[in-house]
Parts: C-alpha cells; sequence; structure tokens
C-alpha cells in the first residue's frame, strides 16, 4: 500500500516537473535518501522523453498540443498517468538493482 502511494506522488512529481510546475513534495520525501539524487537524474530523463518545449507545451508520448501549464499537467494525469507509472517503475527497478550490486 505505502509503495502504490509513493509510486502515484512520484507520477504527481514527474508530471509537476515535465509541466514546471511548483512541487507539492521534495523528492527525499518520496524515495530512499541513498538514491535520491539518482532518481533525480532518472526523473530529468523521463521529462525529456515526455515533454517538447516548441511555443507552447508538446507532448511527445502523444503528439498533443500546445497546452499551457497547467493543461499540460492535466493532460498528462488525466491521459499517460499510467505510461509515466511505467517509466518511473522501470527506472526505479534499474535504480534499485544499482544499489543492491554496488552494496555487495
Amino acid at each position: 500500500m505505502r509503495y502504490e502511494l509513493a509510486l502515484r506522488k512520484l507520477v504527481e512529481f514527474v508530471a509537476r516537473r515535465a509541466s514546471a510546475l511548483n512541487q507539492r513534495y521534495e523528492l527525499r520525501e518520496l524515495v530512499s535518501p541513498s538514491i535520491t539524487p539518482l532518481m533525480d537524474k532518472a526523473i530529468d530523463k523521463i521529462v525529456l522523453s515526455i515533454v517538447r518545449r516548441d511555443s507552447g507545451l508538446w507532448c511527445n508520448l502523444c503528439d498533443k498540443g500546445p497546452f499551457t501549464k497547467r493543461g499540460f499537467y492535466l493532460h498528462l494525469i488525466r491521459v499517460h498517468q499510467r505510461d509515466i507509472e511505467f517509466m518511473v517503475k522501470e527506472e526505479l527497478n534499474k535504480l534499485l538493482e544499482v544499489v543492491n550490486k554496488t552494496s555487495r
């Protein structure tokens, strides 16, 4: 249950960063302090694959736009929540594998 809540908050975090909106949470509140810097870079990578800034915000997932900041955030949360969730899960799994290998 806690994992699902953290994942939902991470999806919102990614959508807000992609939309250039103010964050409601700090990343260190959502993930372990040991992987916070790595997750920050992973989120930047996800954001670059989601948004295209070309006279407004455009969605790289479905090629719709231009959106306002708020409109783009709502689009991501309503239309692409599962896509973003999948990307975040993949990045988390990669990071946890790296952390587990280095801690051995």
